[in-house]
């Protein structure tokens, strides 16, 4: 074992240095004092497999990489201290990339300039003209913390901009900024949305074939895709709409094959497909994974130029070692990781996954290959074709499946056929695609007829993903729970969404937030712990309590939803009420229904429906009160109801008692007023609280005198998303996501 190690590492040592880089960096994270003593360790292990002076390399690479991890955290976090003291003034920066949104307001990373900050990144929340990479920006505003998680399961954000160097967030004041973009930014911007409109052109701009081929293509990713993406993550294929080593791979050998076509010679062929490669990777956004393969490719093919034998492990450790050197915090990124892993595992495990298929590509025994028909000869080559594709579809499943239940708590077995299925659609794609673009500055039309063929090409990729996302046992999510619960999202804005779910009995939605609430959070959460909601229970025509409508039944199998009033101005309301029967859900009348079954044998009470025919025009006067019965306990959603609500409904007279009430915001009147709570005697309450605007906060003279009362308050601002659950004893347990504080309740009959 040591005599085989000592030659491997002999064979690749820029493979070895950098994964001492790694390791130290990866404990870094954790503990410098770790690290450092990694380095040491890495120092010791080199010498017993070599000598001391490969000790004492892997070693002294494991302390510069740890050291410029070091100062580039410790730049970043004492800048971003300093920038959240400075009062709001002027601010100017450069753009780091294009600036990304709509309805005036953009988001983009800009490098600060002039004064005591100068280079910092920070992300820039503007308004008005969107920049392009390169363009210089200037607003008045002020700088905030990044963003802290706030409920299970959404994209952390706040450890995203961290990992990209991002120090702070400016947000800029109301007014719009000033956009200054010199000619050769302007050019490259022009370039790069020539090329976007060239792969489509004569295409819908929202059709599925359209957002296919960007995605593919240049790694632009529609955020409304949402059922599309779910097809192609749950097939293990989601890596295709993400521009990495495959895409560059792939554009190269159909340059390759061009040039060598021409009769190119062999070393001016390579010459030419490196700036091509890289010119590929900056058109598609320069992205790690696509930059990692350019520069594998240049070492790989320089081998070739200086006829010197080319090693994918050196080339893939040389680049790794630049990369860590340049951001060790990098290698946190999981496209990254991925990129990487993957590339490792073809390289190491292809030899051993080729053993598994070995049988299939074995040539008919007694019959040797010359006298075999021309038939049988292409089956023997298609067989071979077949197993090797196999077995590196094979080795990058087993390279990537440790990273993707980490990460994505998925595992994909149905991958390995995925792959095989869609790499050569993927080919065909690509190759159309940039046939489109050559073509589209001089024959348009002739480009929009490639593009109209590689349609086809896209929505048979479509097809593919979903039928092998739905087949049985083809991906397993590891993050759903066996236990039920009950999660109350924090949402911005005063929006409101909450589910109870179960592994085996389904999942209900209570409101479902505001359209972007739902799509970026809300959606992304139920997916990440496994939950797909059959369900809907809406408690006023809000438009930050209804999702958007579609976006909910068409991202979940909705088969009912429960409405508190017939009609409502809003839009999103009337795509509930007129919509949602054409797409096959039953709706239900709150008037016209005492209870509603729920999950793990709960059921939902309806206290008080507004009049369904009713003309108060402000939503939150139409709000519809429920109680959830769930075992031997009552949980109230109050919603948004105001002290005239509750007034109507302390007037019937009805039980009111419940342990824990959800309650959101009424705008303009008083929320769970004094002789509310007395009747309903809660122990606790779960009360939303929105930075913006002022009617959505929590005053905090109420809340200190809900505390004074002997009520816990579970205040959203400070615990973010609060999740209830029943144990195994029968307690009701409250548990805040972001402070962790917690409140047990005790079983009672």
């Amino acid at each position: 074992m040591r005599a085989a190690l000592t030659a491997f590492f002999a064979r690749h040592p820029m493979l070895a240095a950098a994964l001492a880089m790694a390791g130290c960096i990866a404990l870094a994270d954790r503990s410098l004092v770790a690290a450092c003593l990694a380095a040491g360790v890495c120092g010791v292990f080199g010498t017993c497999l070599g000598c001391w002076r490969r000790g004492l390399g892997w070693a002294l690479c494991g302390m510069l990489a740890l050291g410029v991890f070091a100062w580039r955290n410790h730049r970043r976090d004492a800048a971003a201290a300093g920038l959240l003291e400075q009062v709001s003034g002027l601010v100017e920066g450069r753009a780091q990339a294009d600036g990304k949104g709509d309805n005036g307001s953009w988001t983009a990373p800009v490098r600060l300039r002039g004064g005591r900050y100068d280079g910092t990144t920070v992300w820039w929340e503007g308004r008005g003209e969107s920049p392009v990479a390169g363009s210089l920006v200037r607003a008045r505003g002020n700088f905030r913390p990044l963003p802290v998680l706030r409920n299970p399961g959404e994209f952390d954000q706040g450890a995203w901009l961290r990992r990209i160097g991002v120090a702070a967030v400016f947000r800029s004041a109301w007014s719009d900024g000033q956009v200054e973009t010199r000619p050769l930014a302007a050019l490259g911007a022009r370039v790069r949305l020539g090329f976007r409109k060239a792969v489509t052109a004569g295409l819908p701009e929202d059709s599925q074939a359209a957002i296919v081929i960007r995605a593919v293509v240049i790694g632009d990713v529609q955020p409304d895709a949402d059922e599309l993406i779910a097809d192609f993550r749950n097939s293990g294929t989601l890596h295709i709409f993400s521009v990495s080593g495959t895409h560059v791979a792939m554009v190269a050998s159909i340059l390759w094959v061009l040039l060598r076509t021409a009769g190119v010679p062999r070393r001016w062929a390579i010459l030419a497909l490196l700036p091509a490669i890289f010119g590929y990777t900056w058109i598609s956004g320069n992205s790690p994974p696509a930059l990692r393969s350019a520069w594998m490719a240049s070492v790989f093919l320089g081998a070739f130029v200086f006829r010197r034998r080319p090693d994918l492990l050196n080339a893939l450790g040389l680049v790794l070692f630049v990369m860590l050197l340049w951001d060790g915090n990098l290698l946190f990124q999981p496209g990254v990781q991925l990129s990487y892993g993957v590339v490792a595992a073809i390289a190491l495990g292809s030899e051993w996954a080729a053993r598994a298929f070995t049988w299939f590509a074995q040539p008919p025994l007694y019959l040797p290959t010359g006298l075999q028909s021309r038939s049988q000869s292409l089956w023997l080559k298609g067989r071979r074709y077949l197993a090797q594709s196999l077995t590196v579809s094979l080795a990058a499943l087993v390279g990537s499946t440790p990273l993707t239940i980490y990460h994505f708590g998925l595992i994909t077995p149905i991958a390995l056929l995925a792959n095989l299925v869609l790499m050569p659609l993927v080919f065909v794609l690509l190759a159309a695609a940039m046939l489109a673009a050559a073509w589209y500055p001089v024959a348009p039309k002739a480009a929009c007829w490639v593009n109209r063929a590689n349609a086809v090409v896209a929505n048979a990729c479509a097809s593919s993903a979903h039928v092998m996302s739905a087949v049985p046992y083809g991906h397993f999510n590891l993050h759903r729970s066996n236990q039920p619960f009950l999660l109350v999202y924090a949402l911005d804005r005063g929006a409101a969404a909450a589910c109870l779910a179960t592994a085996s009995d389904g999942a209900v939605l209570l409101d479902c937030g505001d359209s972007f609430g739902f799509k970026r959070r809300v959606m992304p959460s139920l997916r990440q712990l496994g939950v797909a909601p059959d369900s809907v229970v809406l408690s006023h025509p809000d438009g930050r309590h209804l999702g958007g409508g579609a976006p909910v039944w068409e991202a979940f199998p909705i088969r009912q939803v429960l409405l508190p009033v017939a009609r409502a101005r809003s839009a999103s309301y009337q795509a509930w009420v007129s919509d949602a029967p054409k797409a096959g859900i039953l709706s239900l009348q709150a008037t016209a229904t005492r209870a509603l079954p729920m999950p793990d044998g709960a059921s939902l009470e309806i206290l008080y429906a507004p009049d369904p025919a009713g003309t108060v025009t402000r939503a939150d006067d139409r709000v519809a009160i429920y109680r959830l019965h769930w075992h031997s306990w009552n949980i109230l959603f109050t919603s948004d109801a105001g002290a005239g609500t509750e007034t109507k409904l302390l007037a019937t007279g009805s039980d009111l008692a419940a342990d824990v009430i959800i309650a959101g915001r009424h705008q303009s009147d008083l929320s769970l007023s004094d002789a509310f709570l007395e009747k309903v005697h809660p122990a606790a309450i779960i009360a939303s609280n929105a930075e913006f605007p002022i009617e959505e906060r929590l005053p905090p003279q109420q809340a200190a005198f809900w505390r004074a009362s002997g009520i816990r308050v579970f205040d959203q601002e400070q615990t973010g998303a609060v999740t209830l659950s029943i144990d195994a004893a029968g307690d009701l347990l409250l548990e805040g996501f972001v402070d962790h504080s917690s409140m047990r309740l005790k079983h009672h009959d």
